[in-house]
């Protein structure tokens, strides 16, 4: 550490901080502070509560494209499950593989109940839609095929709809590849960081705006009074908020744990974020816009925050960073760097504070070795991420391109409907 940032430290009083770190008093500190405040008091309060109690019967349902190699692992692994009384369908959308061969072999082995396929892809949302159709219970626990979970993953998720006001429960997730490359070791961390910490977080205060498609569980008769699925990047988020909209709850189980890959290149990574973070914008700033009119029928304090709580800290906070440090070297010259440094320092201490956090929550999921990666994951989340968020989201806004994704088949794509 140079010796003049050391003294800038020492020199620094309350009033030189506030001019210099006004972007972290402001946005950050309240943030960081507040959700691990609320977490930690909710973990303490749930040895005095009770998380749910339904353990009836279960519809399970795989979907997939292009899956066959997986299949069969991913099922075997349900027979499993803590949970027994369960209805296993797999959805094939239009895969070209030999998915539908391992399927139908399942069937007739009797492992699993119902093959469905929709001939052609149509879309994650299509084969999502087909599947439920055929689902014999209420309670229906959608996941990816390669998605893998703990033995009581199922029935830690479903436990919420004893309470008949639950629409829709949201599993947590962990990477299943942690220490691939340093990529997907940054990635575990952000997976531990935003899901099951501030999912949890929003979870608690009711706000929690979407169910992950690789694992989560919806309550059929919620599903049909919203028209199900809608087709397009981001349909998990755009499920969440419909069935909130609709007056369904949302949970967090965060004791209900599923495993997934995580790209292992930052271009690979780009490319699903750009997904990801396009359909923020797409959903969040244009369709469900109505939720910030307070003369709405279906106004809703909760909805107004739950969305407002995304676009401010993902979309605002991204480019209002930039901002901030375009504020300093025009403000301080040679001398922002000096305070971006000192920012870096500050960064970390709270990235330290949330993952010993993390560690005394889901002590069983062995974070520790991660905490060799937490400086580069303080650089990768303030600039990397930031960045990517930038890019997509100006992309977004500009030149739409959220209708151009492959993602979803480009027949279903010229028929969507566009905000």
């Amino acid at each position: 550490m140079p010796l003049d940032l050391i003294d800038m430290i020492r020199t620094l009083d309350l009033r030189g901080f506030l001019y210099f770190f006004w972007y972290f008093v402001i946005f950050d500190l309240s943030r960081y502070t507040i959700s691990l405040v609320t977490v930690a008091f909710g973990a303490l309060m749930e040895r005095r509560t009770h998380p749910g109690s339904y353990t009836g019967p279960v519809s399970i349902m795989l979907t997939g494209h292009n899956e066959g190699k997986n299949l069969r692992k991913s099922v075997l692994s349900l027979r499993e499950q803590t949970h027994r009384d369960s209805q296993i369908i797999v959805c094939d959308d239009g895969s070209t593989d030999d998915m539908r061969e391992q399927a139908q072999a399942l069937k007739q082995e009797g492992i699993i109940d119902r093959y469905v396929s929709s001939g052609v892809r149509g879309g994650k949302a299509s084969a999502l839609n087909l599947g439920s159709f055929y689902c014999s219970h209420d309670i229906i626990v959608s996941m990816d095929v390669d998605t893998s979970l703990d033995r009581d993953a199922i029935e830690k998720i479903i436990l919420p709809f004893s309470d008949e006001h639950v629409g829709a429960v949201a599993g947590n997730l962990a990477i299943r590849n942690p220490f691939d490359t340093l990529m997907t070791s940054l990635q575990a961390l952000e997976y531990f960081s935003s899901i099951s910490i501030g999912r949890r977080f929003t979870s608690q205060l009711g706000i929690l705006t979407i169910v992950s498609g690789a694992f989560g569980a919806f309550r059929k008769s919620a599903l049909k009074t919203v028209g199900g699925w809608d087709v397009g990047p981001g349909d998990d988020g755009n499920i969440t908020n419909k069935l909130r909209r609709g007056g369904w709850q949302i949970k967090f189980a965060h004791k209900a744990w599923a495993m997934t890959d995580c790209p292992k290149t930052l271009p690979a990574y780009h490319r699903q974020r750009l997904r990801w973070n396009r359909s923020v914008i797409r959903y969040k700033l244009r369709k469900f816009r109505s939720v910030f009119n307070p003369f709405s029928k279906r106004f809703s304090g909760h909805d107004m925050a739950g969305i407002a709580n995304i676009l401010f800290f993902q979309v605002f906070l991204a480019m209002s960073y930039f901002g901030y440090l375009i504020w300093l070297v025009t403000e301080l010259g040679e001398f922002a760097f000096l305070v971006i440094g000192v920012t870096i320092i500050i960064y970390f201490i709270e990235d330290l504070c949330t993952f010993v956090m993390i560690c005394l929550l889901y002590k069983d999921k062995n974070p520790w070795p991660l905490a060799l990666y937490l400086p580069l994951y303080n650089l990768f989340d303030s600039y990397v991420v930031r960045t990517l968020r930038l890019y997509a989201y100006t992309n977004e806004l500009i030149f739409r391109r959220s209708y151009q994704d492959t993602f979803t088949p480009t027949k279903v794509q010229n028929v969507l409907e566009r905000f």
